[in-house]
């Protein structure tokens, strides 16, 4: 099934703790709006972010669901090779970092220049929320995953291409409906008109992600952050860390996307069976890309 996703179930189940018996558990009686071609590995993912709650878990899965289908901007028409992404992926760097020692997945989001205008709002989170699917794909159920973002090329003029909507949708699925333990939010470079920043999305954020955010500042000193949550042999070079380049690592991850594209067309198609995704070939929807 190409809507399934790609980690070693046996090796997970052993080293998350989980029973093949509450995967069994999660499907009976059906929940409302899950799709009866759920996979063990996805069930999986959520068992674990639930911490084996099966009514939790079962309560999240129909949150989920409901995110995605009430929300078509942000998790509708999520080819990687479409126009629309394309760019995203041209003005952004996103990627999923190694795992940290103590076993927490981490993916990275950064601006890859400052223009404000080719910041496309919600096309920007959908390629984030691709981003992390595509973490669950490799690395699975994990017991939690940190959210790392560099500000170094956020301006005010970004602030104005911010949708309300969308941003209220963001943090109720981060918050209510992902399929994994959020376990903190780094902000790296943070910028002086952070404030600003806080003022739009505090109304849409509960205390307990509140407390999950890290403001670091240019010039902070990092030797906690690499001790407590993520070594330098986890992180990019740009941030001080032995990997490859910020960069570098985004281009090996647009191949990752490329790669994951049957999947993202087949879970979309697992979600909303009646749709029609275009499937055109790569060559014609790049010519359709228009970059300012």
């Amino acid at each position: 099934m190409e809507h399934d996703l790609g980690f070693d179930m046996a090796e997970a189940l052993e080293r998350e703790g989980l029973s093949r018996e509450d995967l069994k558990a999660l499907r009976h009686p059906p929940i409302e709006g899950v799709p009866d071609t759920i996979t063990d590995k996805q069930l999986a993912c959520f068992l674990d972010a639930c911490d084996k709650n099966i009514d939790e878990t079962r309560k999240v899965l129909k949150i989920y669901y409901e995110a995605r289908k009430n929300g078509p901007e942000l998790f509708n028409n999520r080819d990687p090779l479409s126009a629309p992404i394309q760019q995203c992926l041209q003005n952004q760097d996103y990627f999923p970092l190694p795992t940290t020692p103590n076993g927490y997945s981490v993916v990275f989001h950064r601006l890859k220049n400052s223009r404000s205008s080719n910041y496309h709002f919600d096309e920007a989170i959908k390629t984030y929320f691709m981003t992390i699917d595509s973490c669950l794909y490799t690395q699975g159920p994990r017991p939690g995953i940190i959210f790392l973002f560099d500000m170094k090329n956020v301006g005010l003029m970004h602030l104005t291409r911010i949708n309300m909507s969308s941003v209220r949708k963001f943090f109720s699925y981060l918050q209510d409906g992902l399929p994994a333990k959020l376990k903190a939010i780094h902000v790296m470079n943070v910028v002086s008109f952070f404030d600003k920043i806080l003022y739009i999305i505090k109304p849409f954020i509960n205390a307990e992600i509140l407390n999950m955010l890290y403001l670091h500042s240019s010039n902070a000193n990092m030797e906690s952050f690499y001790e407590e949550w993520i070594p330098k042999s986890g992180l990019p070079s740009d941030l001080g860390g032995d990997l490859k380049s910020i960069d570098e690592l985004h281009q090996d991850h647009l191949k990752e996307f490329e790669r994951l594209r049957p999947y993202y067309l087949a879970e979309e198609r697992q979600r909303n069976p009646d749709a029609s995704l275009i499937e055109g070939s790569t060559e014609k929807m790049l010519k359709s890309l228009s970059i300012d």
